[in-house]
């Protein structure tokens, strides 16, 4: 992991990783060197080995920053309102959070597609973070369905849907409507949920 000085330490650590992420999100992670990094940093190699003497130890702090900024975001607002945050306040977050930007739409795709192509430390990272937001999700769908038999696969679902218009935003010219996609969700699993209510009672 990263090693830090006194001083300018975490000033420099944070120039790498912002300088590294915009990078990545502009090229993709193969075509991103760490001396260009530096280049573009404004540092010597030599510091930024410092730090991260492997492309592998600065994408595991990458993706721990644009993570945490997402799952921070949700448990700044779950803090600041004190009260039960609803399904779709949550979804709408998750989507703003992971749609907010190109840059940052990319990096995600990047970083993803980085852990599934065999960096071990990566997937681990993204299967924790998963795990933690398939969880939120649940417990607002606890809330709003507490009779649901299925709420675990519909929160994997509803997870897995806001990744799909992760990539649809970067491969259109169209910016996708948030409001308008959590509407027609949480619609689809309205009515899911009434069709196997109704069957239950015959």
């Amino acid at each position: 992991m990263a090693k830090t000085k006194s001083g300018c330490g975490m000033d420099n650590r944070k120039i790498i990783i912002e300088t590294a992420m915009k990078l990545i999100s502009s090229q993709g992670i193969d075509k991103t060197s760490l001396a260009r990094i530096a280049e573009k940093a404004g540092i010597s190699k030599g510091t930024l080995y410092y730090y991260y003497s492997t492309k592998n130890d600065l994408l595991f702090d990458i993706a721990d920053v644009h993570i945490e900024r997402i799952t921070g975001d949700i448990f700044s607002m779950i803090e600041e309102s004190r009260s039960d945050v609803s399904l779709e306040e949550l979804l709408t977050l998750l989507f703003n959070s992971l749609l907010s930007s190109e840059t940052s739409s990319r990096l995600h795709l990047y970083l993803i597609r980085e852990a599934i192509a065999g960096n071990s430390a990566l997937k681990k990272r993204f299967q924790k973070t998963y795990f933690l937001w398939f969880a939120m999700v649940n417990e607002a769908f606890e809330k709003m369905f507490r009779t649901d038999p299925e709420i675990e696969i519909k929160a994997k679902f509803l997870v897995a849907v806001i990744d799909g218009f992760i990539i649809q935003a970067l491969l259109s010219a169209e910016k996708a409507n948030v409001t308008d996609i959590v509407a027609q969700m949480l619609k689809v699993i309205d009515n899911t949920q009434y069709k196997n209510a109704g069957e239950s009672k015959r």
